[in-house]
């Protein structure tokens, strides 16, 4: 039986790997530069030094908007702990609002220069949207490995044996998730659209997302990349000073870390939950200022790109 993380499979995950890193330095190329362009394309520097002015003119509702997002997840987790209740339909619609609300946010004032009256609708094509989006993702990705599966099926049936195409399965999904990662950066256009009053779908984003789809990608991976470096080292590094200041605490061998009534829960909630909140809705914002300030270039310029402030 086929398995991803077995160990007869290693050779799928190393070239999974490695393909997607080969693939990857190939779109930060590409996105970063003019090269092999027919016409011209907007690269990762326009969209991240756009990304970075908006996030900085609109600095205060988007904070007031990631720290209030922060408690709420925080809030989810306390709520989940306490009633043993899922909260993940709770947890998609806060998503959907961070999306709505940061867009909102972001595009005003670059819509009112255009002439765009900007209504007060649009979240729950956001949702909508946002599900679909979703479900696409989980179809995709499950195809790929149920390809590759099968791929490496077809080649045993030929005789062919050993890592070889496990490997070349494992390169050749690598290679097909970078290049999908671009596809779902320009569907993400549905978002600031849906936020001005669009009805369009997936088509429309599509179409108006391709002269910045390399650029986009690349911005939404480097944001990405930096975020995980900042995440894993909180991660390790809150659990370490959990673990050292919970031999210090007044417990009993009955607590548990996700018992609410102890204080190595509200510890945890403390030294990770919060910071680790903080950053992933930091992330989030800086993601939608990168489909904002792609947007602006693409469909709102040239009038977008005069001062807004």
């Amino acid at each position: 039986m086929f398995s991803i993380t077995g160990e007869e499979n290693l050779p799928v995950l190393i070239g999974l790997a490695v393909g997607g890193a080969l693939a990857l330095l190939v779109l930060l190329v590409l996105g970063s530069t003019q090269l092999g362009a027919r016409h011209p394309r907007i690269t990762c520097g326009a969209v991240l030094r756009l990304a970075v002015d908006t996030l900085a003119r609109r600095a205060g509702a988007l904070s007031l908007l990631w720290l209030g997002l922060a408690f709420a997840y925080t809030s989810m987790t306390v709520f989940y702990a306490l009633t043993g209740s899922a909260t993940r339909f709770l947890e998609t619609g806060m998503a959907a609002a961070l999306i709505f609300i940061g867009h909102r946010i972001m595009l005003e004032r670059p819509a009112r220069a255009v002439g765009i009256d900007m209504p007060d609708t649009g979240f729950w094509r956001i949702l909508l949207r946002s599900l679909a989006l979703g479900l696409s993702l989980i179809v995709t990705v499950g195809a790929i490995f149920v390809l590759a599966a099968l791929g490496i099926a077809l080649a045993n049936l030929a005789g062919l044996t050993g890592a070889a195409p496990r490997l070349i399965a494992g390169l050749a999904s690598g290679v097909a998730a970078i290049w999908l990662s671009t596809l779902y950066a320009r569907l993400s256009f549905v978002y600031p659209s849906s936020v001005l009053g669009g009805r369009d779908w997936f088509g429309t984003a599509l179409r108006r997302a391709a002269p910045v789809s390399l650029g986009l990608s690349v911005s939404l991976w480097l944001v990405a990349i930096v975020s995980i470096t900042l995440i894993i080292p909180l991660v390790i590094g809150a659990d370490a000073l959990m673990l050292r200041l919970a031999a210090e605490l007044p417990t009993t061998p009955a607590d548990l870390p996700d018992d609410i009534g102890t204080s190595l829960f509200w510890l945890g909630i403390a030294l990770e939950e919060v910071p680790l909140n903080l950053l992933l809705v930091a992330y989030s914002l800086v993601s939608i200022a990168c489909v904002s300030a792609a947007y602006r270039l693409t469909v709102l310029a040239p009038g977008s790109e005069a001062d807004d402030s």
